[in-house]
């Protein structure tokens, strides 16, 4: 009789950025996909960040992959969570997945058992926080969380997401040890974009619409890491209201279906007037912190 699989202790997030609507070419045709103009060309990335977050589960049995993104475009109620994994599907999971043989099925069924989407943020934030208690509801049989994370997104986002975002959801100083334990970051940035976002002109391309148009996006990018500086948890009118514009579908916002799984979670809350849930900063420290 074959043991059962070990209890999982690493989330494994992959950001979405974007959704793979299906298409002949598997995602590898950019006209498959919805994407605002100023990412064009940045689909093999989106690609990428989902082959890596594959590749980060095949090495660690006691991993589970989560696609984390919500239905943000108005022309389908596709999640970015959804079209990732279709993509990883499409693509037999980069030949990472064991084998659907005879002597493999229990472990290919191992595989994608432990896929999981979180369909309900709309930016980054949330891509980690919704994600954190998906794992702690669906995942882990005893409601444990998770000992390790692993965070997929571009290289240029690092610090929003890692000193920024980890930081005020573990309620830890960016320099924390903690942090630096627990929290791995793989980046994957779009071509001619660098580490921390400053775009490279290509001979022949300096003074084209796309260039401008990618210019501008990180320009956007470095407004919004002051703006997540000032605003840790996003509660203020600018990131909100940016959430509230890509929440097209309506989809639920609240971090916790019932009284009853709030207390359970041990995780201090406070519900706003729009219907969402942040964190409350307190002495008391964060479940997942512990």
């Amino acid at each position: 009789m074959p043991s059962p699989p070990p209890l999982p202790n690493h989330l494994i997030i992959v950001c979405g950025h974007a959704i793979w609507l299906d298409g002949p070419a598997n995602g590898w045709d950019e006209s498959e996909w919805l994407i605002e103009p100023y990412k064009k060309g940045e689909t093999p990335t989106f690609i990428a960040h989902i082959k890596a977050g594959v590749e980060e589960l095949a090495k660690d049995d006691r991993a589970v992959l989560m696609f984390s993104g919500g239905p943000t475009r108005p022309e389908t109620p596709l999640s970015e969570a959804q079209s990732y994994y279709n993509l990883a599907l499409a693509n037999s999971f980069f030949g990472l997945s064991p084998a659907s043989s005879p002597s493999t099925t229990a472990a290919a069924c191992s595989f994608t058992d432990r896929i999981h989407l979180e369909e309900r943020a709309l930016d980054s934030y949330y891509n980690i926080l919704f994600s954190l208690i998906h794992y702690w509801r669906v995942v882990h049989p005893q409601h444990a969380w998770p000992e390790r994370i692993t965070i997929v997104s571009h290289t240029f986002k690092r610090n929003r997401l890692v000193d920024g975002h980890c930081a005020a959801i573990f309620g830890l100083d960016p320099s924390s040890s903690v942090l630096e334990e627990r929290v791995r970051f793989v980046g994957i940035n779009p071509p001619g974009v660098d580490a921390v976002g400053g775009v490279a002109e290509r001979d022949g391309d300096g003074g084209s619409s796309d260039v401008k148009k990618k210019e501008e996006a990180m320009q956007g990018v470095q407004l919004a890491l002051g703006q997540w500086a000032e605003d840790p948890h996003g509660v203020g009118e600018e990131l909100a209201g940016k959430r509230r514009a890509r929440n097209c579908w309506g989809v639920e916002q609240r971090l916790f279906f019932s009284e009853e799984e709030r207390k359970m979670s041990a995780v201090e809350t406070r519900i706003l007037e729009d219907g969402s849930e942040v964190l409350v900063d307190g002495e008391k420290p964060r479940p997942w912190a512990i």
